[in-house]
This record gives C-alpha cells, sequence and structure tokens, in this order.
C-alpha cells in the first residue's frame, strides 16, 4: 500500500513540475512582450511629473502673494470693520443716553406729582373703619357658633331618645307578632280545614274564647287547665244559626260559644274559681261548681267536702274532684293562651303609646334640624361676610402700606434721578467726541480699501490661469502615471508568479527526488520479505498440531465438567424440593400462630371491655339465661343495628361533604388526566424530534465525513481523515476530527504543524459547505499559513468549487492571486494617500495579447 501510495504521489508531483514549467515559459513570453512598454510609460510618466512640478511651484508663488495681499487688504478691512463697528457702538450708546435722559425727566415730573400725601390719609380712615366692621362680624359669628353647639348637642339627645324610642317601638312590634303568631296557632287559627269551614260560614274574623277571657292575676293556669280546648272556641252570635252547617266539616273539631251578655267575677262568690274570670256570660256554665284553692294541700283537705258535681283546682292548674285528678304541665304552643293574650292587649297598648312618643321625638328632631339649618345658612353668611370683610380690611391695609412704602421710594427715587440726569449729560458729551474721531479714521480705511480693489482683481485671474495650467498637467500626471503602475503590476505579478513557481518547482523536484529514494526502498523491503516465509510456514503446522491436541484434551475435560454439572442439578433438585415442602410447613405454622395470636388478641379486647363496663366475666356467666346462645344473640344485634340504620346517618353535613370532595376529586381527575394527556403528547412529540434529529444528524454526518474523506487527500496529496462519534448516542455524543497526514502517524492535535490544521480545517469546512453551498463564500488569509505546493492544491479545490460558488477572498499570495478573476487592492503611491486598484485578470490578459 505505501508502495502504491508513492507511486501515485510520483505521478502528482510530475503533473505539478510540467504544469509548472509550463507556467515558467508562458510568464516569460509574456514578461518580453511587457518591457518595452514599461520603459516608455515611465519615461512619459517622468515627463508629466516634472511639467506637474512647475506648475505647482507657480501655483504656490502667486499663493504666497494672495496670502501677502490678503493680509494687508485684511488689516485694512479690519481697520475699517473696527471704526465702522465702534461708530455703531457709540451712536447706540449716545441714543440710549438721550432716552435715558427723557425717561428720567418724564418719571421726574411723575414723581413729583405722586407727592401729594393728601390721599393717604383717606386710606388710613378707610383701614381703621373696615377693622372695626370685622371685629363686629366675628363676634356675630362666634354667638352664632355657641347656638349652634347648643342646638347640636340638643339634637344628639333628641336623636338617642329617637333611636331608644324605635328600638323599643321595633321590639314591642316584633314581640307582638311572635305572640300573636304563637296564639293563632295555639287557637287553632291555622288549621286548614277547621279554618276553610269557619270561613265558609263566615266566622274567620270572629274572636276565640281566649281572646275575650280576663283573668286575675295568678289564675290563668288555673283557668287554662279547666278550660282546656274550649279556649279555642270561637265566640258567635247564636249557635242555632250555625248548627245547619255542622255536617259541612268533615274533618277537625272546633268549639262555638254564644257571646250574648256579659260575665263579671266580682259578682260571685271569691271562693270559686267564677269569681276569676271576666268574659261571655257562657262561661258560667263551664266554670260552676269548680273551687279554687292556693295550693295542693289545700285543694285536698277541700276535695273531702266536694260534690259529685264539684271539683277544685289549685293556682298552679292542678284540678281535682272527689275522684280524679288533672294536671296538664305540657311546654307547647297551647300552654300559656291566656296569659299570652293578656300580654297581647298590653302590647297593643303600649304600642300606640310608644307610636306618640316616637312621632313626637321625630317632630321635635326636625325641628331641632330646621333651626340648625337656618342658623348654619346664617352662620355661613356671616362667614363671608367676615371672610369678605377681612380681605377689604387686608386689601385696605395692603394698600395703606404700598401706599407709605410708595411715597418712601418716590423721595428716593427723585434723588437718584437727579443724579442720573448730570452724569448722563456728561457722557453724551465724551461720546460724541469719540463718534468725531471714529468716523475719521473710517473714511481714510475705505480711501485704501478702494486702492486695494485694483490689485484684488488683477490676483484672481492669475489665479485661474495658473489654476487651469495645473488641472491639465495634474491631469496629464494621472494618466501617465496610471499607464505605468498598470504594466508595471502586470510586470510585477508575472515575475512573483515566475519567483514563486520556481520555488515550487525546486520543492517538487526535490520531493520527487525524495518518493522516487522511497519508491526504491520500499521495492527493495518487498524483495527481501519472501525469504522467512518458508520458516513460519514450518513453524505453523507445528503449531496446528499442538493446537489439535490441546483441542482434544479439552473436549474430555468438557464432558466431564458436563457429568459433574448434570449431577449436581439433581442434587439441587431434590434440595429444592425438600426446602419447599419445609416451607410449607413452615407456613402451616405461621398460620396457626396467627389465629392463637387473633384469639389471644381478642380475648385480653373482651377482658379490656369488661373491666371498663365494671362487669366480672363469672358473675355474667352465672346471670346468663339458660337459653342464651349465639344465634338469638346475633339476631338481637342485627335488629339493633337495623334500629340505628333506621336512624339515618348522624352527621348530616357528611353528604354535602362527600359531595363536594367527590366533585373536587372530579376536577382533579380531570385536571390530572389533561395533565397525562399532555405529558404523553409532549414525551411523543420530544421522541419524534429526537428520532427526526438523530436520522437528519446522521445522514448530515455522513455526507459531511464522505466529503471531509474525498477532500482531505486532495488538499494533502495523500493520506486520510475521517469524523468519529465520541459515544453510540447521537444526540449526546461529540464529533472528534482523525486527521492522518501521510507519511505521518499523529496521536495528538497538536503534533501537526500549522499548515496542516490550517488544511485540515479548510477540508471540513469545504465539506460542510459542499452540503448545501450559499451563493459566495469568503475566505479571509486561508493560505497564510500554507507553503506552495499546499497552496497550489487548496487553489486547484477552490477554482473547482467556483463553478457552483462564487469565492471572494482575502490573501497576500501570489499563487493564490493568480486564480483570481478579478483583483482589488488598496495601495499608497503617495505618502498619506490611499487609493484603490482593481483589475480584471481576462481584460488584462487581454489588452497584454494586443
Amino acid at each position: 500500500r505505501d508502495l502504491e501510495q508513492v507511486d501515485h504521489s510520483l505521478r502528482e508531483v510530475q503533473a505539478h513540475i510540467e504544469r509548472d514549467e509550463s507556467q515558467i515559459q508562458d510568464i516569460d513570453r509574456v514578461l518580453a512582450e511587457l518591457g518595452p512598454g514599461l520603459d516608455r510609460a515611465q519615461a512619459a510618466e517622468h515627463s508629466s511629473q516634472a511639467a506637474l512640478r512647475s506648475a505647482e511651484e507657480a501655483m504656490q508663488a502667486w499663493q504666497s502673494d494672495w496670502e501677502a495681499f490678503n493680509r494687508e487688504a485684511g488689516g485694512i478691512q479690519q481697520t475699517g470693520e473696527v471704526e465702522r463697528a465702534r461708530i455703531e457702538q457709540i451712536e447706540t450708546q449716545i441714543h440710549q443716553l438721550v432716552r435715558r435722559r427723557e425717561r428720567s425727566v418724564e418719571e421726574r415730573d411723575r414723581m413729583s406729582q405722586a407727592l401729594d400725601e393728601s390721599g393717604l390719609a383717606q386710606v388710613e380712615q378707610d383701614e381703621r373703619e373696615q377693622a372695626q366692621r370685622v371685629e363686629t362680624a366675628q363676634a356675630d359669628l362666634q354667638r352664632v357658633g355657641r347656638e349652634l353647639g347648643d342646638l347640636r348637642e340638643e339634637d344628639r339627645h333628641v336623636a338617642r331618645e329617637l333611636d331608644e324610642a324605635r328600638g323599643s317601638l321595633q321590639q314591642a312590634q316584633g314581640e307582638l307578632a311572635s305572640l300573636e303568631a304563637l296564639q293563632q296557632a295555639a287557637l287553632g287559627q291555622s288549621e286548614g280545614h277547621v279554618t276553610e269551614w269557619l270561613a265558609g260560614q263566615g266566622l274567620e274574623s270572629r274572636p276565640r274564647l281566649a281572646q275575650q277571657v280576663a283573668v286575675e292575676g295568678g289564675w290563668d293556669k288555673a283557668v287554662e287547665t279547666v278550660l282546656g280546648a274550649y279556649l279555642e272556641a270561637v265566640c258567635v252570635d247564636g249557635i242555632d244559626a250555625v248548627t245547619g252547617a255542622l255536617d259541612s266539616l268533615t274533618n277537625g273539631a272546633v268549639g262555638l260559644m254564644e257571646t250574648a251578655g256579659r260575665h263579671d267575677g266580682g259578682s260571685t262568690a271569691p271562693h270559686w274559681l267564677l269569681s276569676k274570670v271576666q268574659g261571655p256570660a257562657g262561661l258560667a256554665s263551664l266554670l260552676t261548681g269548680v273551687r279554687i284553692a292556693d295550693g295542693l294541700p289545700e285543694a285536698l283537705a277541700v276535695r273531702r267536702d266536694l260534690d259529685p258535681t264539684e271539683s277544685v283546682v289549685t293556682r298552679d292548674g292542678i284540678w281535682l274532684g272527689r275522684d280524679w285528678l288533672r294536671i296538664n304541665r305540657q311546654q307547647d304552643d297551647r300552654a300559656g293562651v291566656i296569659q299570652r293574650e293578656s300580654r297581647i292587649r298590653e302590647l297593643r297598648q303600649s304600642l300606640g303609646t310608644l307610636q306618640d312618643a316616637t312621632d313626637g321625638l321625630e317632630e321635635r328632631r326636625t325641628a331641632v334640624h330646621g333651626r340648625l339649618e337656618e342658623l348654619e345658612q346664617g352662620r355661613d353668611d356671616l362667614q363671608r361676610q367676615v371672610h369678605a370683610a377681612g380681605r377689604q380690611h387686608a386689601e385696605l391695609k395692603a394698600r395703606l402700606d404700598s401706599a407709605r412704602s410708595r411715597l418712601e421710594q418716590t423721595r428716593t427715587q427723585l434723588e437718584r434721578l437727579e443724579n442720573e440726569a448730570a452724569e448722563t449729560e456728561s457722557l453724551i458729551g465724551e461720546n460724541e467726541t469719540k463718534l468725531r474721531d471714529a468716523r475719521g479714521r473710517l473714511e481714510e480705511a475705505v480711501t485704501a480699501m478702494a486702492g486695494l480693489e485694483t490689485r484684488r482683481v488683477e490676483q484672481e485671474e492669475r489665479r485661474a490661469t495658473l489654476r487651469e495650467q495645473l488641472e491639465v498637467a495634474r491631469e496629464k500626471a494621472h494618466v501617465d502615471r496610471s499607464a505605468a503602475q498598470e504594466i508595471a503590476i502586470k510586470v510585477e505579478s508575472r515575475r512573483s508568479s515566475k519567483d514563486s513557481t520556481s520555488v515550487a518547482l525546486e520543492r517538487l523536484r526535490a520531493q520527487l527526488d525524495r518518493y522516487t529514494e522511497r519508491r526504491t526502498e520500499l521495492a527493495a523491503q518487498l524483495d527481501g520479505a519472501s525469504t522467512p516465509l518458508e520458516d513460519q510456514q514450518t513453524e505453523l503446522s507445528r503449531l496446528l498440531e499442538m493446537r489439535s491436541q490441546v483441542d482434544k484434551e479439552l473436549a474430555d475435560a468438557r464432558r466431564s465438567v458436563e457429568a459433574a454439572e448434570a449431577k449436581l442439578r439433581d442434587l439441587q433438585e431434590g434440595r429444592m424440593e425438600r426446602e419447599r415442602s419445609v416451607e410449607a410447613r413452615r407456613e402451616g405454622m405461621e398460620e396457626l400462630k396467627l389465629a392463637a395470636r387473633e384469639i389471644e388478641v381478642r380475648q385480653q379486647t373482651l377482658h379490656e371491655q369488661l373491666v371498663e363496663t365494671g362487669f366480672d366475666l363469672d358473675t355474667l356467666r352465672a346471670e346468663l339465661p339458660e337459653d342464651a346462645g349465639i344465634d338469638a344473640w346475633s339476631e338481637e344485634l342485627e335488629r339493633l343495628t337495623a334500629r340505628v340504620q333506621r336512624l339515618g346517618p348522624i352527621n348530616l353535613a357528611s353528604i354535602d361533604e362527600l359531595k363536594e370532595q367527590s366533585e373536587r376529586k372530579e376536577y382533579l381527575d380531570a385536571q390530572s388526566s389533561d395533565l397525562t394527556d399532555a405529558l404523553e403528547t409532549l414525551e411523543n412529540a420530544i421522541r419524534k424530534i429526537d428520532r427526526e434529529t438523530r436520522t437528519r444528524f446522521k445522514e448530515t454526518f455522513d455526507q459531511v465525513n464522505a466529503g471531509l474523506q474525498e477532500i482531505f487527500p486532495r488538499l494533502f496529496g495523500g493520506g486520510h481523515a475521517y469524523l468519529d462519534l465520541g459515544s453510540e448516542d447521537l444526540l449526546e455524543a461529540g464529533v472528534h476530527v482523525m486527521a492522518r497526514p501521510p507519511g505521518k502517524r499523529i496521536s495528538t492535535i497538536h503534533l501537526l504543524s500549522g499548515g496542516e490544521k490550517a488544511l485540515t480545517a479548510v477540508a471540513l469546512v469545504f465539506a460542510i459547505f459542499g452540503l448545501n453551498p450559499a451563493p459566495f463564500c469568503m475566505l479571509d488569509e486561508v493560505d497564510a499559513p500554507l507553503d506552495d505546493a499546499n497552496v497550489g492544491r487548496f487553489c486547484d479545490i477552490v477554482r473547482e468549487m467556483s463553478d457552483r460558488v462564487q469565492f471572494i477572498f482575502i490573501t497576500h499570495n501570489k499563487i493564490t492571486m493568480e486564480m483570481a478573476h478579478q483583483l482589488t487592492g488598496v495601495t499608497m503611491h503617495e505618502p498619506g494617500v490611499s487609493r484603490l486598484v482593481a483589475v480584471d485578470i481576462d481584460e488584462a490578459v487581454q489588452m497584454a495579447a494586443m
């Protein structure tokens, strides 16, 4: 392989040598053609440069004369301008002084008139009168303020009383409404069927008996116990008129009582219950024969003397007959009907009183508010008057102070104006003398400037002539210099190309000699490599026989091992079978232990329950019935459990809590599902992107690697290079550039020279650029570290790629410049003056051929 590589390199070097020799012959021919033209151009350039220098010297002489003339004219003109400015300044000062004198006279006359002090006394009198008015208005305002304070205090007192009265009224109204609702329920006025029947008979608005009864204090419970349901009886004018409609009442109970006549309790003996009651006359038929007693002992004593039609009742509602007793202690809406009705009457009477008191307080507060508004309006008027009087007083006082100040200032200013007038007259005389002197000097400067104007015209005509001659000489010198420079650039370019090509040719010839020597050495090595081959064949046969013997021994040993392994597997299977049997028995023993432990725990739990409840186990066993059994008690437990379950849920809020938590769980489950779906979508997208990235990266990597393997040997004249991934993961792997120039074994990049590093980078960049080339490519001094041979190969690659891509490169290498079609450079032919020089190579070659 090395011999083939050397042969390939020899062929390439010979081809380069032939190309360079042909290039040198072409350059010699072009240089011979450009020599005479360069001499003529340089002679013309020297002639035009001499003419340009003469024109420039003449122009410089005129410039000196012109500067001297300008200095002379400038001095005279400056003198004239200075005098003119001085005249204007003096005239302005005189004008200002005259105006100042006139203003001083006017101001002095005006101030003299202002010295009249007769108006000052009137202002002082007005100020004293206005101060008296302000004091009077402030006193009235303070009086109204005190009255307002008293009224506000009264308003607060009335407001508190009104709030208390309204609170009492609202409390009484609320209590009345509650008692009336309870009373209606207690008297059956809210029962559906009875109410409808009474409405049908036109009796729904008739009062009940309890509403017509008045009981002496302390006997309401006794009357309620005796009358009972009769308290709900509807008071009517006559029972006969209603008996015809009794058949229409199919559901409910109703009582009726005629209201004809009135019973007065005072007309009955005091030991009867009827003496404690006032109401309709029909009460007598219900309460006749009912005695009263203060307490139960007294009632029991009276009971022995009662007739069969008589009974006795105590204050607290215990009702006794000779052989019966009745007591009512129900705590419901029907209890306390008479006392409640009495309270309702009291509330109705107090409501009127409270309403009247509230109305009176509201009227009183309205009157107070009206008076407050009047006083506040008056106070506002007084405040406005005080403020207006204060403002007027302040204005008068300010006018007085101002008048006094102006009077003093007027006196001071009169003195100042007298002094200024004298000073102004003196300054006007001095400025008029200066003005006459300045006008004389100005006339002299104007006369001198008229004489200089003729000389200025002559100098300007001379400048136009010299400038035209200078432009003609400069244009001719520029044309001759450009022509000479273009020919010189071409000659120098060809000479540089010849020198670099000659150096490259010498280097290639030396390289050809080295490759020839290397080829001879490789051929000699190949000829001498066939001698030890027979000895190695003999050694190979011997080693093969030894390998056969070792293979047989290895097979016997393997068979022994397999037999031992089979016996070992049988023994292991027996051991595992026994272990499974032991494990099954161990599990059975553990289950029995758990069952025993469970029984112990249950026994201990039952014992703790007996201790907590205070029972003794032996005592319970002795007290158990003979028919006690688990089945019967299980049924009883199920029955009690069913009763407990029929009670319903104890925590009524748990249903709402369960609903709330269930809704929250559904919401969280939906959110979790959305997040899971989104995460899965993202993971799928990531996997898709990774998959596509790996595919595209692998394709790009393979293409760049193939391009690098193709371009690297062409740039180096041999060797090879490739790209290597740092790991198996394409997304995480780093890319390593493995380069081996011809004839070298490189272990690290630091062993490469600067030119080899640059060529390797160029090969990689061109390989990447070949994937998707741009319209143009810019190379900035890429060939700077390369020698001529490598520059030639670099130029070959660039020239080949220029069919598809336009290259713009910056270089100082002449070999690279020869490859270009357009050259653009910066030159400094004159010190400090830079200029661009552009050369079209094809056009230059055509011009040289002509």
